[in-house]
């Protein structure tokens, strides 16, 4: 059981990724595109326990750091995080089903905010770029429309969540 949600978890992951680097750079509406990756990031997530979650993040962001012409453990430390909000909120979360979709929608636009400042620091002038509110608020607005999507996709495939409940910190 364990390794078919693994199976399930690297496929989704990696198709994630793929449909982000190849048909969403040419499509892009109103000049950005979703960030299918952190979505298939937060969904996978929510399904898996602790550990395996943040190598689920970190495991996307570094598909994506290598894919992508951005710096190298950018997208890596960023989804990292997406998935360490997402394990620590989603009990709150499935007590109320009303707060998933804004959940989706903050967390990505918190998590695209942190790239921009990295970015910045990093040296790619994120923030110097005069549309950068659009680039954070679009995708963030297109995961939250996407997520009722993916999310029961992602249910479906993974199941309830199964190694969440012990660890550290339960």
């Amino acid at each position: 059981m364990k390794w078919r949600r693994t199976a399930v978890a690297v496929a989704l992951v990696i198709l994630g990724v793929a449909l982000q680097t190849t048909l969403f750079v040419r499509l892009r509406p109103f000049g950005a595109t979703p960030a299918l990756a952190l979505l298939v990031a937060l969904a996978v997530s929510r399904h898996l326990g602790q550990v395996p979650s943040l190598a689920v993040g970190f495991c996307t962001g570094l598909l994506l750091d290598l894919l992508s012409e951005t710096a190298l453990g950018l997208w890596s430390l960023v989804l990292t995080c997406v998935a360490y909000a997402t394990v620590r909120l989603r009990r709150r979360f499935e007590d109320d089903a009303t707060l998933l979709i804004p959940g989706v929608f903050l967390i990505s636009l918190v998590a695209l905010a942190q790239y921009a400042l990295l970015g910045t620091i990093f040296g790619e002038q994120t923030l110097a770029d005069a549309q950068v509110v659009r680039k954070m608020l679009l995708p963030a607005v297109y995961n939250t429309v996407l997520s009722p999507l993916v999310l029961p996709l992602a249910t479906r495939l993974l199941g309830e969540r199964g190694g969440g409940r012990r660890g550290i910190g339960r």
